[in-house]
C-alpha cells in the first residue's frame, strides 16, 4: 500500500468537509490517521481557506438581507407575490447540459429517500435519493459554490447536495424544510449547524405530466422546468420559523422527475455573506 501523502491528507480534509460531513468527525476521522492535533488544525484551516468556524457569538443572524439584496440586481430572480413569506424563482438557472449531467449522476447512485423523523409514515416521502454531496465530484462541487454565490451565503453555511428522483405516483406529502423547535429531530439536527434557513431546489427536467411543488398555504403552485430554481426562506426574519413555508411535492402523473435540494445553515465558517458575492453588483 502506498503511504499517505501530504497531498492525499490535504484532500481527504478538504473533500470531506465540502460534502457536508461535520468538523468534529473529521477531526476524529484524522486522529484515527494518526495526526497530533497541531497537524489536524492545521489540515483544517487550509481546508478552511484560512477561515475559522463562527460560534455562537459571533454568529450573523439569518436575515432578508442576502436573497432581496441580489434580486434587486438579477432580472431573472421573480419573486412569488407573498407577503407570507420569502419565495424566488428563477428560470434557466442552469443551463440543459449541466441539468443532464446532473440527472446522470443522480441514477448512479440511489436510495430510498428517509425523512429527519426515523418514525413518519414511509407513505409521506416515496422518491429516491443521491448523496449527491459526498461524491467529491468537481461538477456537484461547482454547482454548490453556484448556489451559494447567488443567495450570497458562503457555502459552508449548507447541507451536502442531495439529488432526488420521483417515478409515476411518487412524491413527498406536505411537509416543512425547518425542523420544528423542541422536538427530537431539532434536537439532533440542528446541534452543530442549526436551524435550516433558505432551501435552493432545481428541477432537472421537463416532467410529462403532474410533479409540481404545491406552497398549500400561499395557495400557490410552481411546476417542473428543465433548468429552473425554486428558492425560499424557510424562517422569518426574526429567525423564527415560518409555517407557511409548507410545501408539497406532489405526485408525477407521467414521467419522472429530477431535482437536486440545497439546504443553507444558520451557522458555517468566515462571513455569512462574503463581500465577493457582491463586488460585481
Amino acid at each position: 500500500m502506498s503511504p499517505v501523502t501530504e497531498e492525499d491528507l490535504v484532500t481527504y480534509t478538504w473533500v470531506r468537509l465540502r460534502a457536508g460531513v461535520e468538523p468534529h468527525e473529521v477531526r476524529r476521522q484524522l486522529r484515527l490517521k494518526g495526526l497530533s492535533e497541531p497537524r489536524i488544525e492545521e489540515l483544517m484551516e487550509d481546508a478552511f481557506e484560512g477561515r475559522r468556524p463562527v460560534g455562537d457569538a459571533d454568529h450573523l443572524a439569518i436575515s432578508q438581507t442576502a436573497i432581496t439584496r441580489r434580486a434587486l440586481h438579477l432580472p431573472d430572480l421573480q419573486k412569488v407575490p407573498t407577503t407570507k413569506a420569502q419565495v424566488y424563482v428563477w428560470r434557466n438557472f442552469l443551463v440543459p447540459e449541466v441539468c443532464d449531467a446532473v440527472v446522470a449522476l443522480i441514477d448512479q447512485r440511489l436510495r430510498e429517500s428517509t425523512t429527519a423523523d426515523a418514525f413518519a409514515d414511509p407513505k409521506i416521502r416515496t422518491s429516491r435519493t443521491s448523496d449527491l454531496g459526498q461524491l467529491g465530484h468537481d461538477l456537484i462541487m461547482q454547482l454548490d459554490e453556484l448556489m451559494a454565490e447567488a443567495v450570497g451565503i458562503h457555502w459552508s453555511y449548507s447541507d451536502i447536495t442531495q439529488g432526488q428522483r420521483y417515478d409515476v405516483d411518487q412524491e413527498y406529502k406536505a411537509h416543512y424544510d425547518y425542523f420544528p423547535p423542541g422536538t427530537h429531530e431539532y434536537n439532533v439536527f440542528c446541534q452543530f449547524l442549526g436551524q435550516r434557513t433558505w432551501t435552493f431546489m432545481i428541477y432537472l427536467n421537463d416532467v410529462e405530466e403532474g410533479g409540481g411543488t404545491r406552497f398549500r398555504r400561499l395557495e400557490k403552485t410552481i411546476m417542473p422546468e428543465k433548468g429552473k430554481a425554486v428558492i425560499w426562506n424557510n424562517l422569518n426574519p426574526d429567525g423564527s420559523v415560518n409555517p407557511y413555508t409548507i410545501h408539497h411535492g406532489m405526485k408525477v402523473r407521467k414521467g419522472s422527475k429530477y431535482v437536486i435540494t440545497k439546504w443553507f445553515r444558520e451557522r458555517g465558517w468566515g462571513p455569512m455573506f462574503p463581500a465577493e458575492y457582491y463586488t460585481n453588483l
